[in-house]
Formats: C-alpha cells, sequence, structure tokens
C-alpha cells in the first residue's frame, strides 16, 4: 500500500516521458531526433545579424535614428518577424526528425512521378518508397499552395520507433519555416499508443533537376501535447462580447504602445508589459 502512494505521488512530479529508439545501428548516435531550438535557420541567422549590426549602442547615434525613423510611414518599426514571440515559439518547440541517410529525388513532373536512388536499406530491406497519386488526390496541393507538388509523395521508412508516456501524443508539422523549399511534411496527430513506426511522408515541390537530401537534413518537427488536449470537452471556453475591463485592458496596450520610443525599448521588457496588463483584467477572477 505504501509503494502504491509512492508510486502516485511520485508520478505527479515526474516529466512524461518519451523514448526515441533505432532499429539500425548507428543512427541513434550520428543523426538523433533534437531539440528544435537547435536548428540553425540560415534566414534567421542573418536576419537577425543584421537587425543588430544595424543598431548604435551610441546614444546620439540611437537618437538620430529615432528621428529618422518617425518619419517613415510604417512609424519606425524595424523589428523583423524573425523576433515575434509567436513564431519564435513555434520555430523553438518540439524535435526535429532528420533524414537518417543520403537519398536523391529525379522528380518527372510530366507524369507526376519520381525516380529514387540510395544506398541505405534500413530494417526490413526499406528506406524510400512511396504513395500513389490516387492516395493524396485533393489534398495535397493544399499542403503548400505556393509552389507546385508533385503528384507521387515520398515516403521514407526509417529506422525509428517510438514510444512515449500514455497522457503524450505527438504534434507532427512540416519544419516551420524551413530554409529547405523541396518538401513538405505533412500536419498530422501521432499517437504512440498504436502507431510507433516513425515513417515520414514528404510532398515534394522541386520540379527540376535531381536532388540529393542527406543525411541529416531536417524532415518534420515534432511537438508533444497531451492527450486530453485533443478533446474539447477538456476546456471551458467562453465567446462572448468585450465587458468593461476589456476595454479599459484595451486602453492601456494602445498606451503601452506609444510611451517610449522602441528603439530604446527590449522585446523582453514589452512582453513583460503586456503580461501586467493582462494579469490586471479582472475577468480572469472568473475563472479561479
Amino acid at each position: 500500500m505504501v509503494r502504491t502512494m509512492w508510486k502516485k505521488i511520485k508520478g505527479k512530479f515526474q516529466k512524461p516521458w518519451i523514448r526515441f529508439y533505432s532499429m539500425d545501428a548507428g543512427v541513434a548516435e550520428f543523426f538523433p531526433l533534437y531539440p528544435s531550438q537547435k536548428l540553425k535557420r540560415q534566414w534567421r541567422i542573418n536576419t537577425l545579424k543584421e537587425q543588430y549590426q544595424n543598431k548604435s549602442d551610441c546614444p546620439v547615434l540611437a537618437l538620430k535614428e529615432t528621428f529618422d525613423n518617425l518619419k517613415m510611414k510604417d512609424n519606425g518599426i524595424k523589428e523583423h518577424a524573425a523576433t515575434c514571440p509567436a513564431i519564435t515559439a513555434i520555430m523553438d518547440s518540439g524535435w526535429i526528425l532528420p533524414a537518417p541517410a543520403d537519398f536523391a529525388i529525379r522528380p518527372d513532373p510530366e507524369k507526376g512521378t519520381f525516380q529514387w536512388v540510395t544506398r541505405q536499406l534500413f530494417v526490413g530491406g526499406k528506406y524510400v518508397t512511396s504513395h500513389i497519386e490516387r492516395q493524396t488526390d485533393g489534398m495535397r496541393d493544399l499542403v503548400n499552395k505556393a509552389q507546385p507538388t508533385l503528384g507521387q509523395v515520398v515516403k521514407l521508412e526509417t529506422p525509428w520507433r517510438v514510444m512515449a508516456h500514455p497522457d503524450i501524443v505527438i504534434l507532427q508539422i512540416p519544419v516551420s519555416y524551413s530554409d529547405d523549399k523541396r518538401f513538405s511534411a505533412p500536419t498530422g496527430i501521432v499517437d504512440p499508443s498504436y502507431s510507433y513506426e516513425i515513417n515520414v511522408q514528404l510532398f515534394w515541390h522541386a520540379m527540376e533537376g535531381d536532388h540529393i537530401v542527406e543525411a541529416g537534413t531536417p524532415l518534420c518537427q515534432w511537438i508533444p501535447i497531451p492527450r486530453k488536449w485533443l478533446d474539447t470537452k477538456e476546456f471551458n471556453v467562453i465567446i462572448e462580447t468585450a465587458n468593461d475591463e476589456d476595454y479599459k485592458a484595451e486602453r492601456m496596450m494602445d498606451y503601452l504602445k506609444t510611451k517610449s520610443f522602441i528603439e530604446n525599448t527590449k522585446l523582453n521588457d514589452r512582453i513583460k508589459d503586456h503580461m501586467k496588463i493582462n494579469s490586471l483584467n479582472k475577468n480572469l477572477e472568473r475563472f479561479d
């Protein structure tokens, strides 16, 4: 009885667990899944480097920049979307699944098919396979409307398997804001309680030439979420017109936008100010 109680108490403080394991030796050591915040997106690196290089620490030059920016039609807001908290959060959430081995694709856009070649076959003698065109009719062109999509879908049967805490499922999304525009992984929910093989479908967009996808290339992003969050009944959702407290908060938010020169403020400080205003909204008391 004491042991049972201890397990229950211990369970409340334990982190939910996820286990990724490779059926082929070497993959886990050379190309493991890794946290998304470690993915180096070149466009992001270049943007942030340029933004902070152009920012002067000299008070005189900073003041001159303030005056120059106020003359701009966009009110002088120069911060790139790369620093947006919402975009940063999705880019840095979950884990990245990299390609476990090189493979090459030669698309035939007229036939809607592709040829492939690889030197590596994993468990079961497979790696690169495909889904035929009719299996994704009506949906594949919706994955990335800005680019054409090959009819045949690239399917990678990886050596990876997954186990997870029974309360956890995994949201699969394409690698968010990826530098690689040749393919997109589909969005979906992976339930490790029964779907333990990690096979990745890739909607192929690059229609010309031969393409090598090297081992280590990011394929998709996996974000663990509580299973119960999939059920809308688990949430107390209220949809209504704003009340006096909301209008009061809105006026304070408007004040925050103009109380300081944006060149002299930090993003984290502005986030803290917003959080303070949200904490003052008395509507929160309705949910205590």
